[in-house]
């Protein structure tokens, strides 16, 4: 057989691939990429949850810091708020009991009163113009005071009882200053708030100038509110900041904080998340005195709030981890190990396939044939030996072509090698040689074996002997279209030939004649010798005809005597009158059967095309006319047909 390759195309899906272990391989990536997804998709979820879980906690502490912030904000007023009702009853008191009291016994009193309220630097009486005009520290009469810039102003329509100033710097009116913004720091760190307190009883009205002591209120705050935790600021209504814990604003200042400056445009009491004034983010509650216009401001730091929370989330993302980081051990421990497992009985399934595919290689009644790329046989089966005779020593290094008949045509193998190029298989029927030099027959198949790439390593040739088949197949279509009698063409057969002689005939214009004819006196000779003898002459008579004839005339039996010969290219119907007159001289001759001497004679019609018929139907009822006017006329003669 000639060399067959198909190297150089691409796999197809008829094909067959050494592709199992790329398939398997193919089969763990897909299973790690799942496996890969799934464990980042627990990652995220896990992450997700925990991430949710941390959010959430944080929302908690923020409102609970935002609650303490609140909870020590109204604490802080509270107390404010007592102590200046406090200085407000100290202020009645005073009034009631000062109006003809010389300076000096008032200045003790101050004094035995200033020992009792730690939260007062001093306490002292002014006149309408606002000079001091006795006080629990002497030092500190005389000084005059700009009561104008005190908060809220008086109006004719409203004498608020008490008025606050700006902070001051220093111990007392006597050494202190108003902190302003030329002079934002205490002197020696000591500062206090002024206030004024319109003390009134029956007709007499007293206005007093207290002190309060800023560091009484800032240890108070401290007490309950660790620096470390926040600060608390004290600010008038109008936002200038009295005291403070913190270092975040200077006493005497306008306070900076815009979001509590809005917020108190629409409530005396809440608390928001923002700024800490210069002390890092912070959660902020305010709350306006419910009788003076002071208010207390409370921040705490956000960071120092929320420490705990950090906390709990470290601990919580590390407890997340430790859990996420064993699951994920587990899992790959068990997905390794279903790896392993499903390796193995992937191991095994080849095994049994291999045992299978040999035991089919060595068994199957279809000769197998493996071929490399340069057409070496690789090898062979059982069955191949049985077929051809070449045992697998043989066989196996030689080349396939040891096989060849040398039959087939060039256009044949590349019509092969086109099928191989282009679906990676072709089949089809061949004729082998054996190793006795024997022809035979085989329905053979070729499948390419491709790489992961597509390029042929192997071919696999499979055969079988349909010798005996075709052998039979060839007698049953020889009797299909023959005699039985005879062995002449039949009815079928001439028909057939008669359609392509007509088809012939209309392409290249020519002439076609049908000769048609029986027997004379044929009847007599089965009736008096019997049909045997008849059947003989019969034989006797085709083989007689059959060599009077050309290689393309048919010579047919329709049944009984009658007989037809087609001559598919004449050059006249002088042509088809000679034949006839041959066939009439033939049928002539004596015939010997079985030592009987048997004569016969022919009548012979004769029918043309085109002349008289262009097709198969009418042209053989052309013929058997003219045979029967032939007849008519005695018989052993000819008839041309006539129209």
């Amino acid at each position: 057989m000639r060399r067959l390759d198909g190297t150089g195309s691409k796999s197809s899906p008829s094909s067959t691939d050494t592709t199992a272990p790329y398939v398997t391989l193919r089969r763990a990536l897909s299973a790690d990429i799942v496996f890969l997804s799934l464990v980042i998709l627990a990652i995220l979820a896990a992450g997700s949850g925990t991430a949710y879980i941390i959010q959430r906690q944080k929302n908690t502490a923020i409102v609970e810091a935002l609650n303490r912030s609140s909870f020590h904000t109204r604490a802080f007023e509270s107390h404010l708020t007592g102590t200046l009702e406090t200085v407000q009853r100290l202020a009645d008191y005073i009034a009631a009991g000062s109006a003809e009291t010389a300076p000096e016994i008032v200045d003790e009193l101050f004094r035995r009163t200033l020992r009792q309220a730690p939260f007062l630097r001093s306490l002292s009486m002014i006149d309408a113009t606002g000079r001091i005009v006795a006080s629990s520290n002497s030092g500190n009469v005389g000084q005059l005071l700009d009561i104008g810039e005190y908060f809220p102003s008086v109006n004719p329509s409203v004498h608020p009882q008490l008025r606050i100033g700006h902070p001051w710097t220093g111990r007392d009116f006597d050494e202190g200053a108003p902190a302003v913004a030329e002079q934002l720091h205490p002197v020696s760190g000591l500062g206090f708030v002024p206030v004024l307190c319109r003390g009134e009883y029956r007709d007499r009205d007293v206005q007093l100038a207290v002190a309060l002591n800023s560091d009484y209120f800032i240890n108070y705050f401290s007490q309950w509110l660790a620096a470390l935790d926040g600060f608390v600021e004290i600010l008038r209504f109008d936002r200038v900041v009295l005291l403070t814990s913190g270092e975040s604003s200077a006493p005497g200042n306008l306070h900076p904080d815009r979001m509590l400056a809005q917020m108190l445009l629409e409530s005396e009491i809440g608390s928001f998340q923002g700024g800490g004034n210069g002390q890092g983010e912070a959660l902020t509650a305010f709350r306006v005195s419910r009788q003076f216009p002071l208010l207390v401001v409370t921040h705490l730091d956000r960071d120092q709030a929320l420490a705990n929370w950090r906390q709990e989330s470290g601990r919580l993302v590390l407890l997340v981890g430790l859990a996420l980081a064993g699951l994920l051990y587990l899992a790959t421990v068990l997905y390794r190990r279903e790896r392993r497992m499903a390796a193995a009985q992937e191991a095994v399934r080849r095994r049994e396939y291999e045992r299978l595919a040999a035991t089919v290689f060595e068994t199957v009644l279809e000769a197998v044939v493996v071929t490399d790329s340069e057409q070496r046989i690789v090898a062979v089966n059982p069955a191949f030996t049985r077929i051809t005779g070449y045992d697998a020593e043989e066989a196996v290094g030689g080349d396939f072509s040891m096989l060849a008949s040398g039959y087939h045509s060039e256009a044949f193998y590349q019509a092969v090698q086109q099928s191989l190029v282009t679906r990676g298989r072709w089949e089809g029927e061949v004729r082998n040689r054996r190793k006795t030099g024997e022809i035979f027959v085989a329905w053979q198949s070729i499948n390419q074996v491709r790489d992961d790439a597509g390029h042929g390593l192997y071919l696999v040739t499979g055969f079988s002997d349909i010798t005996e088949y075709c052998a039979e197949a060839d007698r049953i279509s020889h009797l299909a279209h023959h005699d039985l009698l005879t062995g002449l063409p039949n009815r079928a057969l001439l028909l057939d030939r008669l359609g392509q002689g007509l088809h012939q005939a209309r392409r290249e214009g020519g002439q076609l004649a049908l000769l048609y004819f029986d027997l004379d006196k044929f009847k007599p000779v089965n009736d008096t010798l019997g049909h045997t003898v008849g059947d003989r002459l019969l034989q006797a008579l085709a083989a007689r005809l059959l060599g009077e004839g050309r290689a393309t005339d048919t010579l047919a039996r329709l049944g009984g005597d009658e007989f037809v010969v087609l001559l598919p290219v004449i050059m006249n119907d002088r042509a088809a009158t000679t034949v006839a007159e041959k066939i009439r001289l033939a049928v002539e001759q004596p015939f010997l059967i079985d030592q009987h001497q048997v004569n016969v004679s022919a009548s012979i019609g004769i029918a043309l095309c085109p002349e008289h018929a262009t097709d198969a139907e009418g042209l053989m009822q052309c013929a058997d006319r003219a045979m029967y006017r032939a007849k008519a006329q005695g018989g052993n003669r000819f008839e041309l047909y006539q129209v």
